[in-house]
């Protein structure tokens, strides 16, 4: 594209949610330009979700070698080279790189530009040097860590979730503080890796998802070796070179815990660094500017999406973007499910309403069906007996929400998500035939447990089923 040429839509950040807004809006029809300071791909890609996967799968690894014994074979401990794991991650991240690299996106007729973007105006914006134009931006811009304002915290070597890759030795000791997702994956990780591992939390673990869920992957945690310790403030952090003390306050007792390295997991803020909102005359709301449908701010020529947007997860920030470029293509349809995941071992996932959100709207008129994993015969073939399955029905007997806490709660959420979004009961979802033997076994197994106290259920669920079906 040349750079006289009118520009429909012009993108500030090159992470997962401004990639697939370009190449949604391309799909679209629409000029396209793609302002990205650094690395393209973003923190996902690059230092997040993408090597947290890969150091995770290195972990689970270890952690089916050191438990073997359990399917009857001989165990040794594994023999753990991080300097190679680090490698490997490396190259996994330089294999993946096609899909988001600038090369491929000028291959598909995205302008690129590189440089940090300013806006100068409600309509403008420079960067490297030039002026950009358009009826439209988008700001993809992502998040930084947040690091708590503790006594010390500058004075000893630290890590947050985006830099630990950078650890070429096992830590002896690994100190996290914040027991969110991201700060309890890393930790398992490293304690699957051969590290001792305390987390320190001030407040719950897991704040925000359902109790019942996280309280099997606590106990899973706690069994591996995890220290955990909840409602525990930090007063001050002393140390050195791989040594780090924590002066920590439960309640009103003190004391000391010490380790060789310190891990910051303590969430993420939006990042406008420099981005100019004030002369772009974007309305603020706290630390994000103020959204209506669609990620649209109030300034109409500008759409928010993604991490900065609040939107968690690489899923949600492609889909976040996407229903943004249809906005400013004129199409736009209704907003999707978005399944909600902490990738844990085993990790939890979560769709449509949660148990408080449906007293809310429901009052009593809802009921609850809980299922074990280990109920399932793939559980007991897998030796992999630690989950369940939490289904939110209203009172007619239609799906409206769903938890799974398991080894494959990521690929069972979304049968839930068809549930609900095609309004099924979950009489009709339990007349899926589902592989035997597998962990969807808990989709027939719910609808038989529901059966039974609603003798009518099955009958008038397939009435149903048939009625949409036939003409």
């Amino acid at each position: 594209m040349a750079q006289g040429d009118r520009i429909d839509l012009c993108i500030v950040g090159a992470g997962p949610a401004g990639i697939a807004a370009a190449e949604r809006a391309l799909a679209r029809g629409l000029r396209v330009v793609l302002v990205e300071a650094g690395e393209f791909g973003g923190v996902a890609h690059n230092w997040g979700a993408l090597p947290s996967q890969a150091l995770a799968a290195a972990a689970e690894r270890a952690d089916h070698i050191r438990n073997a014994r359990n399917l009857g074979l001989g165990t040794d401990e594994p023999r753990i080279n991080f300097a190679r794991i680090n490698a490997r991650i490396r190259a996994m991240i330089e294999d993946a790189n096609a899909t988001v690299s600038p090369e491929h996106l000028v291959g598909q007729g995205v302008e690129i530009v590189k440089g940090r973007a300013r806006f100068t105006g409600p309509a403008t914006i420079e960067v490297a040097g030039r002026s950009i134009k358009a009826p439209h931006f988008l700001l993809a811009t992502g998040s930084r860590p947040i690091l708590p304002d503790i006594p010390g915290r500058d004075g000893v070597p630290f890590f947050t979730p985006e830099t630990i890759f950078e650890l070429t030795r096992r830590p002896s000791h690994l100190i996290v503080v914040g027991a969110g997702a991201t700060g309890l994956a890393l930790a398992q990780a490293h304690l699957r890796l051969g590290a001792k591992v305390t987390v320190v939390e001030m407040l719950e673990p897991l704040a925000g998802e359902d109790s019942e869920l996280v309280d099997i992957v606590l106990r899973r945690l706690r069994a591996e070796g995890l220290e955990l310790r909840i409602h525990t403030g930090i007063v001050s952090i002393a140390g050195g070179n791989e040594q780090v003390a924590l002066d920590i306050k439960a309640g009103p007792d003190e004391e000391r815990i010490e380790g060789t390295h310190l891990l910051f997991a303590t969430g993420r803020e939006p990042d406008f660094e420099g981005l100019g909102l004030e002369a772009a005359r974007v309305r603020m709301q706290g630390a994000r500017p103020a959204l209506a449908r669609f990620g649209r701010t109030s300034n109409r020529r500008i759409f928010l999406v993604g991490d900065a947007a609040g939107h968690v997860g690489v899923h949600a920030a492609r889909h976040s973007a996407e229903l943004a470029v249809d906005a400013i293509a004129g199409s736009a349809g209704a907003e999707g499910l978005v399944p909600h995941v902490v990738d844990t071992s085993p990790a939890i996932a979560r769709i449509g309403m949660t148990e408080p959100e449906a007293r809310a709207r429901f009052k009593d008129r809802f009921e609850i069906v809980r299922i074990a994993l280990a109920q399932t015969d793939a559980a007991l073939a897998r030796a992999e007996r630690h989950g369940h399955a939490k289904i939110i029905l209203d009172d007619s007997g239609r799906v409206v929400g769903a938890g799974v806490v398991g080894p494959t709660a990521s690929e069972l959420v979304p049968v839930f998500a068809l549930a609900i979004a095609r309004k099924m009961t979950l009489s009709e979802l339990g007349g899926l035939v589902v592989p035997y033997p597998s962990f969807a076994q808990i989709i027939p197994l719910a609808a038989a447990e529901y059966a039974r106290g609603h003798p009518g259920a099955a009958f008038t669920g397939w009435r149903r089923l048939l009625k949409r079906l036939l003409p």
